[in-house]
């Protein structure tokens, strides 16, 4: 019996230091695997910081243009997502939701990144890589790192200083798609004087230099023109109103060309929202999208539709004269609410005549507006109202309404609206 007893006593002493050692050896099994797991944690937050040190940091301090500049005519710049610190870079991304931590190559910001014109600058297009494998690398690094993960800044940390839609309105292809409706449009105007194609035969008599100078027009080439325009200084940044674009053509500036427009005619209105938003994205004066320019509720297209109008009193000679058509509806028996067409031009009423290529127009996303292109103006029944700015004088600003104190009478036509010169339209002056 007391042999028993001390074997049972010696079993329970074995099993219990048995049972603390195993104890023992899980705790310290969990404190080491603790320690690597702290090691491991420390490795990856001193890696994602080398990271951001090395390759994001100088994108930050850089004095050059980052690949944004290639879509983006400015308010837009890589630097612009950086800040000082790892932690308020990483926040700010995060906030924004252009960081996926679970899939960090799946981000929104290397989306941005990886961006690209159509046709790339071979420089730009190194400098692109550079930048994603940068930020690549970085937050695959910290989005393991538990500590930029679980932080949470008290003051909330812009990503960009301007709004999505000024991001948006900046990019070159929009504001192309604007110089190419207010401007580029309203070429064939320009085109003599200022375009290579036209402008070479007058080299022995002005001089090559000279005849550069002129040629801000690049031939088939918006983008390039519009880049040129830029470049040559024809766009007063600082002081748009002023800009040469709109200064000689309007001869408040003397050209040799004549004059091409009216200041405040449609072409002058059109030139002028073009060079004043231009101005205002390269000298980033836009925030938010309440300060971004509304478009215009009627879209136009200049035609080569002529409209001539005879018989018009010498008084109105060189006065600006302004014309709106309306259709005829059989439908509801009534003239169109909209006009169909518009143009202005001043009258040459000593000579007893004005004319002038018709701007075919539609309420701007109408089916009608997605017509104009084809530049045809529907045969029939028209209603032609006619207005002259008794004020204005040539190089003066022309009304901005043409309204009852400017209205001088309407004249109805039928016509098939042929283009050129040879089939034009022509009317007798209201009340003639």
């Amino acid at each position: 019996m007391l042999l028993r007893d001390q074997r049972t006593r010696f079993v329970s002493v074995s099993l219990g230091a048995l049972l603390s050692l195993s104890a023992a050896r899980l705790h310290a099994q969990a404190d080491n695997a603790a320690a690597a797991e702290k090691r491991t944690e420390a490795r990856t937050a001193a890696s994602a910081l080398a990271l951001f040190e090395k390759r994001i940091l100088p994108i930050f301090q850089s004095k050059k243009p980052s690949s944004c500049t290639e879509c983006h005519l400015s308010s837009v710049e890589l630097k612009d997502y950086i800040h000082p610190t790892q932690e308020k870079t990483f926040a700010a991304l995060v906030q924004g939701g252009l960081v996926d931590a679970k899939n960090p190559d799946k981000s929104k910001i290397l989306e941005f990144i990886a961006r690209k014109p159509a046709k790339p600058n071979l420089i730009t297009d190194k400098v692109r890589q550079q930048e994603y494998e940068a930020f690549r690398a970085w937050l695959r690094a910290a989005v393991a790192d538990p500590d930029l993960l679980s932080a949470k800044l008290k003051v909330p940390v812009p990503v960009n200083k301007v709004s999505p839609e000024v991001v948006r309105h900046t990019r070159k292809d929009r504001v192309l798609k604007s110089f190419v409706e207010n401007v580029w449009s309203e070429m064939p105007r320009c085109v003599h004087c200022h375009s290579p194609e036209h402008n070479r035969k007058h080299i022995p008599k002005l001089g090559q230099d000279y005849v550069d100078r002129l040629s801000w027009i690049v031939p088939n080439d918006p983008q390039a023109t519009m880049d040129r325009l830029g470049a040559t200084k024809l766009i007063d940044v600082e002081h748009p109103e002023a800009s040469l674009l709109l200064t000689k053509p309007t001869l408040q500036v003397a050209h040799k060309g004549g004059i091409k427009m009216l200041k405040g005619d449609r072409t002058y209105r059109q030139f002028r929202s073009f060079v004043d938003d231009y101005a205002a994205i390269m000298l980033k004066k836009y925030l938010t999208a309440g300060q971004l320019p509304k478009p215009s509720a009627e879209a136009a297209v200049p035609s080569d539709i002529i409209l001539r109008i005879n018989g018009i009193p010498a008084r109105f000679d060189k006065m600006p004269l302004h014309v709106d058509l309306y259709r005829w509806r059989d439908a509801d028996r009534a003239w169109s609410p909209e006009r169909w067409a518009s143009a202005e031009w001043f009258a040459f009423a000593k000579a007893g005549f004005w004319q002038f290529k018709l701007h075919l127009t539609a309420p701007r996303g109408s089916s009608r507006a997605a017509d104009l292109a084809k530049k045809q103006l529907p045969p029939g029944r028209y209603l032609v109202k006619v207005y002259v700015d008794h004020r204005a004088k040539l190089g003066t600003k022309s009304s901005v309404a043409w309204d009852d104190h400017t209205y001088v009478g309407q004249v109805e036509v039928v016509s098939d609206w042929h283009a050129g010169a040879e089939k034009m339209t022509a009317v007798r002056f209201p009340g003639d």
